[in-house]
């Protein structure tokens, strides 16, 4: 594994260099190129600048994170390599996560060597294939990919050597992941981070508070100055939206509601308007009993496309969405081409800066998410887990799973939690602290002088590939604006998660390869199908009973079947410790 070169000027030029808005939600861009006068002058200014930051720092009291000798894992003599994620911003400036500040200040407290390995930007989960196929895994790695690819899962994994079982070193080892799990509030977080065979297989996931566990953080966004103009008020029930969308289109708007294909993540997590009917998008889901359904095969689903294509064939959503990126119709709502699209707290924080820039009138507000009846509860709702999908995993063959475990544990440790979340404030002041000790985000991060957009000096200065605690001060002041905060009230409002199968269910090696075969055909066929019956190219009257028969004929119930199975097991969990 090659380690790369680590450069001080790379870092301090980002201080200095204008930049255009690198989002991490929407993909940013790579930057690359040989040495020029250009980077020549801005590396020379660099050194200035940060000699005024330091200069600064001392003027300011400012006390950099301190090293305690009681976290030391190694002494310089143990090299981890590491696959995770790189985020957009920093692309731009580092050549890999090991050049960023917190890092470094990690391997001088942990005494260990870290090596970086990062898929190329836009990778699609090829790039992890690679490395599986190589046979040269890292030492750790921080992906989900095990889980919902490899066959088996992560026990899957483990039993074919790929992976190292750290349950007995977690067990033992990792006192702050056992007090997280304590203190988790969660009653079911025991099941969700071992597998069927009673192993660890989430270890390091990212955690929620228990404050935050029920938030939802994706939710259709409208335009309030719209709504305020033509009289309307925020839609609830289905036909509340129609009639906004109506009015939208009857007064010029070119989209009412800008859509996305229906893979999209955040567009898929919550079930924007199929929620109503209580089916997602394209998946299995749960009713009361604990009884698995194919969505598509389901009576709501039929409920679902006929809102759709009552809308398409009066024009209020765009008969191009099929191939529309959440970016893309993101984009609509923000130029004044749509009126009303989904969005992420973050792109409500990026469209209060957008939106204005073309329209100075524009106001925004989330909606709750759209029921049959005003008083309705939805079951299908994206509500955040206290647990997230990815987790990190060692490998079989690395040389030092006792140090590996414990880094991972060490990032769990609540001191070191606040240096990846806020920064060293070493050098640069990241953040401030009040006569309480509650934290804010400096002026360097929220209104950086050189016009570096907020979310890159956060990818510079801060480490989230290796932050364990979702921070709720950092997040309040990261989402400070009134309108994200109201987001959450909205998206919030009458939801559960009570019929979406569970994400932690593990599969067998042939129930995965079964499932995977039936879950090709059922996708190849339904896809089409689908949008043909949005857009009226196949009649949804009459072609839904053979809709549904042919997905039977493709093994839709031997899904449900085999799904089912995995969440007995999973379900029983709790009765095998």
């Amino acid at each position: 594994m090659k380690k790369w070169k680590r450069t001080t000027s790379v870092m301090a030029a980002a201080i200095l260099a204008a930049s255009a808005l690198l989002s991490g939600c929407s993909g940013g861009s790579d930057t690359a190129g040989g040495e020029s006068s250009q980077t020549q002058t801005v590396e020379s200014q660099a050194g200035e600048s940060q000699a005024s930051a330091e200069t600064a720092e001392e003027a300011a009291g400012v006390d950099p994170a301190v090293h305690d000798e009681s976290r030391k894992i190694a002494d310089g003599d143990v090299t981890l390599t590491i696959f995770c994620d790189f985020q957009n911003g920093a692309r731009a400036y580092y050549t890999d996560l090991g050049e960023n500040p917190v890092v470094q200040w990690i391997e001088e407290d942990t005494g260990l060597n870290l090596e970086f390995i990062h898929a190329p930007a836009g990778d699609d989960g090829s790039y992890f294939q690679q490395l599986l196929a190589s046979g040269d895994l890292p030492d750790l790695m921080f992906t989900n990919l095990f889980q919902s690819n490899y066959p088996g899962g992560v026990e899957g994994a483990i039993a074919d050597g790929l992976l190292y079982n750290v349950t007995e070193l977690v067990e033992t080892e990792a006192v702050n992941f056992n007090a997280l799990c304590e203190e988790s509030g969660d009653p079911d977080v025991d099941k969700k981070i071992r597998g069927d065979e009673g192993n660890i297989i989430k270890f390091g996931t990212i955690w929620l508070p228990p404050t935050d566990n029920n938030k939802i953080f994706n939710g259709l966004v409208v335009r309030q100055d719209w709504l305020d103009k033509y009289g309307l008020e925020a839609p609830v029930t289905l036909d509340e939206y129609t009639e906004v969308l109506r009015t939208f289109k009857e007064n010029g708007v070119q989209v009412p509601l800008a859509l996305c294909e229906f893979g999209q993540s955040q567009f898929y997590a919550n079930n924007p308007i199929a929620s109503a009917f209580d089916v997602s998008i394209m998946d299995f889901d749960l009713d009361d009993e604990g009884n698995v359904h194919y969505s598509r095969t389901q009576d709501g689903y039929k409920e679902f496309l006929q809102v759709l294509r009552d809308w398409a064939a009066e024009g209020l959503i765009d008969t191009d969405f099929v191939s529309r990126t959440i970016d893309d119709s993101l984009k609509l709502f923000q130029n004044g081409t749509a009126g009303m699209c989904f969005a992420h707290t973050y792109n409500v924080k990026q469209s209060l800066a957008a939106g204005p820039a073309v329209d100075p009138e524009f106001k925004l507000t989330a909606l709750e998410m759209p029921k049959v009846n005003a008083d309705d509860w939805t079951h299908m709702s994206g509500i955040t887990s206290s647990i997230n999908s990815q987790s990190w995993q060692v490998s079989a063959d690395t040389k030092y799973p006792e140090e590996a475990v414990k880094f991972i544990d060490y990032l769990m440790d609540p001191d070191i939690m606040l240096v990846t979340a806020w920064g060293t404030n070493i050098g640069v002041e990241t953040y401030t602290e009040d006569e309480n000790g509650t934290r804010s985000f400096s002026d360097f991060v929220t209104n950086n002088p050189d016009g570096l957009d907020y979310d890159t000096v956060r990818d510079l200065y801060m480490c989230e590939p290796l932050q364990i605690m979702y921070d709720e001060t950092m997040e309040a002041s990261q989402y400070s604006e009134e309108e994200c905060h109201q987001s959450w009230d909205a998206w919030g409002k009458q939801n559960d998660n009570a019929h979406k199968l569970p994400s932690y269910l593990t599969l067998t090696t042939e129930e995965s390869q079964e499932l995977t075969d039936i879950k090709t055909k059922l996708s190849n066929y339904s896809d089409e199908m689908v949008y043909r019956f949005i857009f009226g190219e196949e009649d949804l009257e009459s072609g839904w009973d053979g809709f549904v028969a042919q997905l039977k004929d493709l093994g839709s119930e031997r899904a449900e079947e085999i799904y089912k199975a995995a969440y007995d097991r999973y379900m029983a969990r709790d009765d095998a410790e």
